[in-house]
């Protein structure tokens, strides 16, 4: 640890007793900032264009997480995150120390007024990519080492409510939106999932649908609702179009939906009934209900297709009344 991070780290432990979590992290970004560059000794921070030794090195690592079955997206966000990086700091793979990473990190939150959540985002990306670049053998010392989690402040995200879900259903301008709605909400699939899908992958015999999970590429299979059966059926029967896609565009072509109509369509009719509506809030709200219904946390988690059971809780809103029922029948 350098001089000035001795420095830094003594004035944040004496500023604990007075700062909350937040507060504490707004003063090591501008700690970060204002301390960066003052040093001793010059550094060097000309970077090697000729070469562009970092983009080789960093395609490997993109291949070795495709071998993971990394998601598309996944892999673009590994992407983007060590390019921007690298291109900011200006600086070779190797000369890139710790306190590089926390002014980077730091000038980032700041210029483009990130959540704490992205930002403890970014710093993971970070983390994987430079912990394989270090155990490669391409750099002798980890600097995502030392930068601890980013503490970041529990916020419960609520689900739809029926009343909201009904709401919904009446104000939607065709019968696609319901269907596409009622969808989300019955298989609880990513959206990332649900614009894969084709007319000829619907089992209407037991209302099933074998989904291939976004995240973690695994076959699961979810239901359909009575509810959803029928708006499907009505929508699909209704079409005149040859494409064999789940879900397409009203108008013609009639090409299939993408993730960014369906993000668009939710917010434009979000806007029309004042609710708060994107895509995973659907599949939030059926987690919860299956959760107050009764459903045990293992079959949820299998369901929802995660691989923890930790990542289904942070889905799963425990409703009050069901604590307060469960309390008198077991305690009181």
């Amino acid at each position: 640890m350098t001089e000035i991070e001795k420095i830094q780290s003594k004035i944040l432990m004496r500023m604990q007793e007075v700062l909350d979590n937040e507060q504490l992290q707004k003063l090591e970004n501008v700690l970060v900032l204002e301390f960066h560059g003052v040093e001793i000794k010059q550094e060097c921070t000309d970077l090697v264009t000729s070469e562009r030794h970092w983009e080789k090195i960093l395609r490997t690592f993109l291949a070795s997480k495709r071998i993971e079955n990394c998601s598309e997206g996944t892999l673009k966000s590994y992407n983007d995150c060590v390019t921007r990086l690298i291109t900011s700091l200006n600086k070779r793979l190797q000369d890139i120390t710790t306190n590089d990473i926390r002014y980077y990190l730091a000038m980032y939150q700041e210029t483009r007024k990130i959540s704490m959540s992205y930002l403890d985002t970014i710093r993971r990306y970070l983390s994987s990519f430079f912990a394989w670049v270090s155990d490669e053998g391409y750099i002798q010392k980890n600097p995502m080492r030392r930068l601890k989690k980013i503490k970041v402040p529990q916020v419960i995200k609520k689900p739809f409510t029926a009343a909201e879900m009904e709401h919904l259903r009446c104000s939607a301008e065709c019968q696609r939106d319901i269907a596409i709605m009622e969808f989300l909400y019955s298989t609880a699939a990513r959206i990332g999932e649900v614009i894969r899908l084709d007319r000829k992958d619907i089992d209407w015999s037991n209302k099933e649908v074998i989904i291939y999970g976004e995240k973690g590429k695994k076959e699961r299979k979810v239901y359909l609702t009575d509810e959803c059966a029928y708006h499907l059926k009505k929508y699909l029967f209704a079409r005149t179009d040859m494409n064999p896609a789940l879900f397409v565009s009203n108008k013609q072509p009639h090409s299939r939906l993408g993730k960014q109509a369906i993000q668009s369509m939710l917010r434009t009719l979000g806007k029309k009934t004042g609710i708060h509506a994107h895509p995973h809030k659907f599949r939030r709200t059926l987690l919860t209900d299956a959760g107050n219904r009764g459903i045990p946390l293992q079959e949820i988690q299998a369901y929802a297709g995660h691989q923890k059971p930790d990542t289904t809780m942070l889905y799963v809103t425990v409703s009050e009344e069901n604590v307060k029922a469960s309390f008198r029948r077991y305690i009181a």
